[in-house]
C-alpha cells in the first residue's frame, strides 16, 4: 500500500489522489472507502472513459481498489495502457482495507414505495439536470444538479436525513456516496424517478 490508510484518504479528500473502486456497484454501496469513486471494471472499453474523467482532474496518482489481485492488476494494466501514468493497486476488499486503517462508509437503498410512506421523515434531493425536472419532482424535493452538489453541500443541515434521487439511481448513488463520505445520513432511491413514477406516486412542478 502506498502510504497509510489515513494518508490515502487525506490525499483523496484534498484532491491529490484518486481512489478508484473497481468492484461492482452493489459492493460499493454496501461499503466503500471514504472519498473513493465507483468505476466497476469491465474487460472491454472500460479504461478510455475512465481515463478521460481522470484527465479532467489533473495529473494526480490513482489507486485502484479491488476485491482481488487479478481484477486489480487487470484494471491497473488497462489504465496504464490507456496512458494513465501513476497507478497503484490496493486489493483484498473492504475487510482488508478496514484492517489497514481505511474508513468505510455505506449507502443504504430506499425503495420508492418506502420513501412514499416515509416522505415526511426525509429531505429529498433530486440531482437530475434542470431539463429533467420539467416532468415533475417528488413533492418537497430540493433540486441540486449533481455537478453543483460539492458547492452546495455545506448548506445542508448536519442532522438531516437525505434521500438522493435521479432518473434511474446511478447518479444519485454517486451523490449519496459523496454526502455519506462527509458524515451526512443518506439513502439512495433505488430505481430513481423511473420507479417512483411506475409506483404511481405523486409529483409536483419545480417552483
Amino acid at each position: 500500500m502506498t502510504g497509510t490508510g489515513e494518508e490515502l484518504m487525506s490525499e483523496a479528500a484534498a484532491g491529490r489522489r484518486l481512489l478508484l473502486d473497481v468492484r461492482p456497484g452493489a459492493a460499493y454501496t454496501r461499503g466503500h472507502v471514504a472519498h473513493s469513486l465507483s468505476a466497476p471494471y469491465a474487460q472491454h472499453g472500460w479504461a478510455a472513459p475512465v481515463k478521460s474523467w481522470i484527465d479532467r482532474q489533473g495529473a494526480i496518482p490513482v489507486t485502484v481498489l479491488a476485491d482481488n489481485a487479478v481484477v486489480g492488476a487487470a484494471a491497473q494494466r488497462a489504465l496504464q495502457e490507456a496512458g494513465v501514468a501513476s497507478v497503484s493497486v490496493l486489493d483484498g476488499g473492504a475487510e482488508a482495507w478496514q484492517a489497514q486503517g481505511l474508513r468505510l462508509v455505506s449507502v443504504p437503498d430506499i425503495t420508492a414505495d418506502q420513501l412514499a410512506r416515509e416522505l415526511s421523515e426525509w429531505t429529498v434531493i433530486d440531482v437530475r439536470e434542470p431539463y429533467e425536472w420539467r416532468s415533475g419532482v417528488i413533492p418537497g424535493a430540493r433540486t441540486i444538479p449533481l455537478n453543483q452538489l460539492p458547492d452546495r453541500a455545506g448548506a445542508l443541515e448536519a442532522n438531516g436525513r437525505y434521500a438522493l434521487v435521479c432518473a434511474h439511481g446511478n447518479r444519485s448513488q454517486a451523490a449519496a456516496a459523496f454526502l455519506a463520505d462527509r458524515g451526512y445520513q443518506v439513502a439512495n432511491v433505488r430505481g430513481g424517478m423511473a420507479l417512483w413514477l411506475a409506483g404511481r406516486h405523486p409529483t409536483a412542478p419545480v417552483g
